[in-house]
């Protein structure tokens, strides 16, 4: 899965070959670096100042002539014949701040960048279909993928080489290997390169063969499990994330198994989840990730999807496995989201920086003892020194990062105090804290993204089924309304709003999940016109990005086309196809719609080895299948 971590010094001679990128040796040595035969960046300045997108102004002063991903600049590098290096990243990562810090504002660096090459500045979610497929060769390539990315294009489009996180000199001595390349051997590279057609697939059938998915369906859990951490809780032995779409999965079976080391391993894994460094303890919500495989330290961006998916996994495990504080989880989950990530719009933005505004990596988050003992008395300090375990040298010279190292129950076991006075105590430490925490400034990616807003919308009309008096309904209609009134126009779906206009390219990404969110919605309602505008939706995700009896992510991205891929895999949310797929399926049954549903049941009977072959990857269309064939909550 991709990994947003430093790249650990790519070695340019050595990437990993993978599916749909067919590296030989020759094409491996060749495309291990490139360069550029001009002299100059022909005055190119710097288009970033002032852009709608936080993360691309943040980019606005630096001293590379950056451009933005559009036909003009494609066009750009074809005519001069320029290489284009296309650098990836977005608003809250941690290292692509460090990056721009290192390397984007180096004089020589720029230089040799403006130079040599057009550089291009991406902001990852607003064109998610170009970054998955940069993401797709990189993988490919290097073995990994992550953030930073730094591409290195053909003036055609077609990628060659991948950079991920490095210091500044080896950045720059990788920028200088690739021009010695480039400019000794060009049209040897694109020889090479251009191997990649779009190639339709044989046609495929609406019936479903059991016998065909039996051993794979038996399979699926111990290929799922195969890289389960059973002592420290999900997966995975270095960085921990909290693959979402997978622990989905895993309750999808134990509701119809009841498998008892399943349920000890999710029991696990939720539990250190929400009881460790991956939780805001003091406002709710999730960070992206953790560095160290026991859940202690993240880096401390929080996306819109990891809160909203992760709010869903506690509410259906708070109900599967009986356990009330899964379910105190998933409504702090939904006040974070409720308090902290509404616009003004009632839409939700897209993620809140790793750095605060002096730049440091979690200064929002950071506690020392002295700031402690300076808002709570010194009862509330005590409980907390030991709920907390402060008595620790802290993680960061900023100060702690706080988690359980006694949870509240343990506590009021360990003292003989009624639970509910812990948790009394626990309520007033979050408030006065809070209040002395909410004086910090941590900037925000204010970008209101469809797809996103539309698992929001999902989430919410769960939520106001759980809690009915709670007001998510209201919440809920504010998304809706967003997603059917500003992202949709009637024919097609912005990616994205900012500065209160339509940003970015929507992806099979926003389609699936508008469609599927304004779906939940209309049934929850009862509301014909939104059923009507859901099916809409829908079948436009069906005519732009299922062609040739393949997915794709996007539509006209301004690369050469390739071949569609049969199955688009699970990564931090759940396989946009699998999405669009189940939203068909449940469409086609409320129309009676015959054609609707041969046509879904086609797309997700794909051949049952590419589901063995990386069933981690692909636990949506797996569950999907077991529904059709078993009758486990039906479609």
């Amino acid at each position: 899965m991709p990994v947003a971590v430093p790249g650990g010094g790519d070695r340019l001679s050595s990437p990993v070959p993978g599916d749909g990128w067919r590296f030989d040796m020759v094409r491996l040595l060749v495309s291990c670096v490139l360069l550029f035969r001009f002299a100059d960046a022909a005055g190119l300045q710097n288009q970033l100042q002032d852009h709608p997108s936080p993360y691309l102004a943040l980019h606005g002063q630096d001293p590379v002539a950056w451009q933005q991903w559009n036909e003009r600049t494609t066009g750009l590098a074809r005519v001069q014949d320029r290489l284009m290096m296309l650098s990836i990243g977005y608003f809250s990562c941690h290292w692509c701040h460090v990056m721009q810090q290192e390397s984007f504002r180096d004089p020589e660096i720029a230089r040799f960048l403006n130079r040599h090459f057009v550089p291009v500045k991406v902001d990852r979610e607003l064109e998610p279909a170009l970054n998955e497929r940069m993401m797709h060769f990189t993988q490919g390539l290097l073995g990994r993928s992550g953030w930073p990315l730094q591409v290195f294009l053909l003036p055609e489009g077609y990628p060659v080489y991948s950079v991920l996180y490095v210091p500044p000199g080896e950045f720059l001595a990788a920028l200088r290997r690739i021009h010695a390349v480039w400019q000794q051997h060009p049209q040897q590279v694109r020889d090479l390169i251009r191997q990649e057609a779009d190639r339709p697939y044989p046609e495929p059938v609406p019936e479903i063969e059991p016998e065909l998915y039996a051993e794979v369906v038996k399979d699926a859990v111990t290929g799922v499990l195969a890289s389960a951490d059973h002592f420290n809780g999900g997966f995975g032995d270095q960085q921990k994330f909290p693959s979402v779409p997978q622990l989905a999965y895993l309750l999808h079976r134990y509701q119809s198994g009841r498998d008892r080391e399943l349920r000890e391993f999710l029991e696990l894994t939720l539990d250190v989840m929400s009881e460790r460094g991956l939780h805001d303890h003091l406002a709710g919500g999730f960070f992206r990730y953790t560095v160290d495989p026991d859940w202690e330290t993240p880096h401390f961006e929080k996306m819109l999807y990891d809160s909203v998916g992760l709010a869903e996994i506690y509410l259906d495990a708070a109900d599967l496995l009986a356990r009330p504080a899964y379910m105190e989880t998933a409504r702090n989950t939904l006040e974070f989201l409720r308090t902290r990530m509404r616009d003004d719009s009632g839409a939700l933005i897209s993620s809140i920086s790793a750095v605060d505004e002096n730049l440091e990596e979690g200064g929002g988050y950071l506690w020392s003892m002295d700031q402690i003992e300076s808002v709570l008395d010194a009862r509330l300090a005590g409980f907390v020194r030991e709920i907390w375990g402060l008595d620790r040298p802290a993680e960061f010279p900023a100060g702690h990062h706080l988690r359980f190292v006694v949870t509240p129950e343990q506590y009021a076991q360990r003292h003989g105090i009624a639970r509910s006075r812990v948790d009394e105590m626990y309520r007033e430490v979050r408030t006065r804290l809070l209040g002395f925490r909410d004086r910090r400034k941590i900037p925000v990616d204010s970008k209101l993204i469809a797809g996103w807003n539309g698992m929001a919308l999902s989430l919410l009309v769960r939520a106001a089924r759980v809690f009915p008096d709670a007001g998510y309904l209201t919440m809920a209609g504010s998304v809706r309304d967003f997603l059917a009134e500003r992202a949709w126009d009637g024919k097609q779906l912005s990616r994205a709003m900012a500065g209160g206009r339509p940003v970015g390219s929507a992806s099979i990404e926003d389609y699936a999940h508008v469609s599927k969110g304004l779906l939940d919605w209309a049934l929850f309602m009862d509301s014909q016109p939104d059923m009507q505008l859901a099916y809409r939706i829908s079948e436009a995700g069906w005519r732009r990005f299922y062609r040739g009896h393949g997915w794709h992510w996007g539509q006209g991205d301004l690369l050469p086309s390739l071949a569609g891929a049969r199955l688009l895999g699970d990564g931090a949310i759940r396989s946009p196809s699998a999405v669009l797929i189940e939203t068909a399926l449940r469409l086609a049954r409320l129309l009676d719609d015959t054609a609707l549903r041969n046509r879904a049941l086609s797309a997700l009977n794909q051949p049952p080895e590419l589901l063995t072959a990386e069933p981690f990857r692909h636990v949506s269309q797996l569950a999907l299948i077991e529904r059709l064939l078993y009758g486990h909550n039906p479609l």
